[in-house]
């Protein structure tokens, strides 16, 4: 098997984006020390403390499930993850964000049922200007191609712009994103949505209601990391 970062070594300086050391993008001593999600609610994956014990439904959960089935999601959107994303996100550095799906892939890999399509979350049209491009498809690509599943950014679509999401309240949130994607295409029963982050889970949940209401049985949420409750005000959707 072709290791495509050491093909990428050849045809660029790559240094470690944490400790700077020269080699790959995140140095092998630096990914193992990115902080894991170690004890996710089994339902919306929010990180909670080591002593619950496994398969532990959150408050949130246990009160209102929401829309989606279940979530996979192996980092903390907590330092250094949230300076990763950032740069892959708002700078482009794309083969930030390729290591970053790699982690994702091998945390999904080998399940029993896995998804049939994977659907990212989409941005709109202004995002997509000021960015060039959409992180959560860029995402899909990588993993579509790891892990054999096809993927389509055409499937699920963001209508309009809606208000950014960063240090809202989760009710807000809410309100922001209600009503903001439809559906177009054949939709199979099983897909995986993928998006870089999930915060409060709004957005996961109004996408995962839009692709219910269009015929999907079984939405999974994959997302690189989840962002700690108490960091909410800081996170994106």
């Amino acid at each position: 098997m072709v290791n495509i970062w050491s093909l990428i070594d050849r045809v660029i300086d790559t240094r470690c984006a944490l400790c700077h050391a020269p080699g790959h993008a995140i140095c092998a001593d630096c990914l193992i020390t990115l902080p894991r999600n170690t004890r996710p609610c089994a339902h919306c994956a929010l990180p909670l403390p080591e002593s619950a014990p496994t398969d532990t439904l959150c408050a949130d959960c246990q009160a209102h499930p929401p829309a989606f089935d279940h979530v996979m999601a192996p980092l903390l959107y907590e330092n250094p993850v949230d300076g990763l994303v950032a740069q892959f996100k708002y700078r482009q550095h794309l083969h930030l964000g390729r290591v970053l799906a790699d982690t994702l892939g091998t945390e999904v890999r080998g399940q029993r049922a896995p998804p049939v399509l994977l659907v990212p979350v989409p941005a709109g049209p202004r995002r997509l200007r000021e960015r060039g491009f959409n992180q959560a498809a860029e995402l899909a690509r990588w993993l579509s191609a790891a892990l054999d599943i096809p993927w389509s950014g055409s499937r699920l679509i963001r209508a309009s712009d809606t208000p950014t999401q960063r240090g809202l309240p989760r009710p807000q949130r809410r309100r922001n994103i209600r009503g903001a994607f439809s559906c177009t295409g054949p939709l199979p029963d099983h897909l995986a949505l993928i998006d870089d982050v999930m915060t409060t889970g709004a957005t996961a949940g109004e996408a995962s209601r839009a692709l219910k209401s269009a015929g999907v049985k079984r939405v999974e949420v994959w997302a690189v990391a989840r962002t700690p409750r108490d960091r909410w005000n800081r996170g994106s959707g």
